[in-house]
């Protein structure tokens, strides 16, 4: 609830997950300028997993300066993916 993963909160549940955020690898070595990948590993719910998810978000010309971080892109995605699984599971 106060780290970088707090956007992948899923109302009612308890979740618990990583962000990442990596500078992609140039060709011939070296580190791509403004080039990232974004992440976020999670499962829910958190005291009795049923679930686990992998989120990843690439994107060209758009570096973690400009918002592209794991708990900014890829949390939202899981939470929403998340929530509808949860709440699937929960109603059937």
């Amino acid at each position: 609830s106060e780290g970088t993963g707090k956007n992948a909160y899923v109302e009612g549940y308890r979740v618990a997950g990583k962000t990442g955020t990596a500078q992609k690898v140039a060709p011939g070595g070296g580190y791509m300028a403004n080039e990232y990948v974004a992440s976020f590993i999670g499962f829910a719910p958190a005291d009795n997993p049923r679930l686990a998810i992998a989120v990843m978000v690439e994107e060209n010309n758009s570096g973690a300066q400009t918002g592209l971080r794991g708990g900014e892109t890829a949390a939202p995605i899981f939470k929403e993916i998340a929530a509808g699984i949860l709440n699937y599971r929960q109603n059937n």
